[in-house]
């Protein structure tokens, strides 16, 4: 193998170990660890390192056809080192930076979708709900006039209306006792 190619391929393997720990810290970023275990992370934590390991052996396979000798790991080794020493800090705040943007960024579509779709929608259907009931209500109401006006009539000609009229002192008197006895269950 020629020096050239062992350069390279120790220059992408070390730049591999500092992408490895990249993708390590933003995937512990995303998916925080919990004390218990849950299958559904177990299998993410799997295929998370079968796409790293498939990641790194491409580039491997790019820049030296795949073989793989003892100066791949080291240099792997001293990528990921150079990572924990000198960017972890620095790429952590980018990620929050940017998670923070992206939330802030979806907040604002999210308020400005409410503001000129979700708003007018609710507002519309409010007025149409409105209508609805005066209407309604409206005929509901002629209904009720048509109806009870002449039964209204018939029963003051049979002299119902009045002898309601001359219970309704002795109603009142029954829901003054009942309102006595609530009050004195109540002390």
């Amino acid at each position: 193998m020629a020096l050239t190619v062992q350069f390279y391929t120790m220059v992408a393997m070390a730049a591999m170990g500092i992408c490895l720990g990249a993708a390590v810290d933003t995937y512990g970023r995303f998916l925080p660890r919990q004390r218990t275990f849950r299958i559904h992370i177990a299998l993410l934590d799997i295929a998370f390192w079968i796409v790293q390991a498939l990641l790194v052996f491409y580039i491997l396979f790019k820049t030296n056809q795949g073989d793989i000798r003892i100066y791949v790991f080291l240099a792997l080794l001293c990528g990921y080192a150079a990572y924990q020493a000198l960017f972890k800090g620095v790429y952590n705040w980018l990620v929050n930076l940017v998670i923070t943007i992206v939330h802030a960024v979806f907040r604002f579509v999210w308020g400005l979708l409410k503001a000129l779709i979700v708003m007018p929608i609710k507002w519309l259907l409010m007025s149409v709900r409105r209508f609805v009931m005066i209407i309604v209500i409206s005929v509901w109401s002629i209904i009720l006039y048509v109806l009870l006006k002449p039964l209204y009539w018939l029963m003051k000609k049979l002299g119902v209306v009045g002898l309601l009229k001359k219970g309704q002192p002795i109603l009142r008197k029954w829901q003054e006792r009942l309102e006595r006895f609530r009050k004195k269950d109540e002390r």
